[in-house]
């Protein structure tokens, strides 16, 4: 079988598609031939070498699959041969793994998909669980509040807004260029920002009227992170969940401390903290894989490239050009 790895950290010309044996089964394991594999972040940076709970190496990078099962080790009860069903390797001791046609995993890793499951759409249900647990778990906003969502057109971002429109939330959405500002009104988001042409804090303070956001989800963190705090309303939030530009510089406790009069709060949120706690989120992927079979959520799919270009794949996600999510097909 074929498989992605990398033997040494590195730019994208660092993985190899190269040929290994199918795995065999250890107990408790199932054997899921891929259908699509998810293309995210974290993979980006694991193969950088700049993820802080590295896998060893070599690895294979990959944090999600959908397939079908072609056999079931001793031990597994819950799931057969022929299934359909996606992969999450945030149910495994290390991230990745799922660059490769076929994947030895074990059971508890393994989600079974609804018949009316769409394939494709489900290998993009790691940037819904981000989304999930950013509304659910970490900012717990309420119906009626306002949410400002940065890199609207992105995997997590527009999970992020496909799951808080349905929650109630007045969504601002902020991306860049005509191109991203047309994907994201799909989604329903209540206002577009294109960066490019407006400033964000303008037009938020023109469209709420001067009473500024609730909720800001933040993914780009960078010196421009501290701007957030302006565009709080009273007891709002601002959470960090990535630093695409860096991580935020300037006095953070500074520029609240400048805004007690609103009582503005920050927190850093990572799925991470939820490897001591698999219960939680195992619970959140079942809520979306049965919202997904329903039809609820919508992710939406970039483009399909062969494993083999997997190296393109990463140059496409570090360029910031993917609008949604960009998949892999064995």
């Amino acid at each position: 079988m074929k498989i992605v790895r990398f033997c040494q950290a590195g730019p994208p010309s660092v993985l190899e598609y190269i040929d290994v044996p199918i795995p065999s089964l250890n107990d408790g394991e199932v054997l899921v031939r891929a259908e699509y594999i998810g293309v995210g972040i974290p993979d980006v940076l694991i193969r950088s070498g700049l993820y802080g709970w590295m896998p060893p190496l070599p690895a294979v990078p990959g944090t999600e699959m959908s397939g079908i099962i072609e056999k079931v080790g001793r031990g597994v009860t819950s799931l057969k041969n022929g299934q359909r069903v996606v992969v999450s390797a945030r149910e495994r001791k290390h991230r990745g793994g799922c660059y490769a046609e076929y994947n030895a995993t074990p059971a508890e890793s393994v989600f079974a998909l609804p018949d009316d499951a769409d394939l494709e759409q489900a290998a993009a249900l790691a940037n819904y669980q981000v989304a999930y647990h950013l509304l659910n778990d970490c900012a717990r906003p309420e119906a009626g509040q306002s949410v400002l969502v940065y890199g609207a057109a992105g995997g997590v971002g527009s999970a992020i807004i496909d799951l808080a429109v349905t929650a109630g939330l007045k969504v601002i959405a902020v991306c860049s260029g005509a191109a991203k500002v047309e994907f994201v009104k799909d989604f329903g988001a209540h206002f577009i920002i294109d960066r490019r042409e407006q400033d964000v804090a303008e037009v938020v303070r023109a469209v709420t009227k001067g009473r500024q956001v609730d909720l800001i989800l933040d993914p780009i963190g960078g010196p421009r992170f501290t701007d957030n705090f302006a565009m709080l309303a009273r007891f709002g939030l601002v959470v960090s969940y990535g630093r695409l530009d860096g991580h935020p510089t300037g006095d953070v406790m500074r520029t609240l401390v400048g805004n007690s009069g609103k009582c503005a709060a920050v927190r850093i949120f990572s799925m991470h903290v939820f490897d001591d706690w698999p219960e939680r989120r195992r619970r959140g992927m079942q809520w979306l894989i049965k919202r997904l079979g329903k039809g609820a959520i919508r992710p939406r799919i970039h483009g399909l490239l062969p494993l083999s270009e997997a190296s393109k794949a990463h140059e496409m996600l570090e360029s910031g050009e993917i609008i949604g999510k960009l998949l892999l097909r064995p």
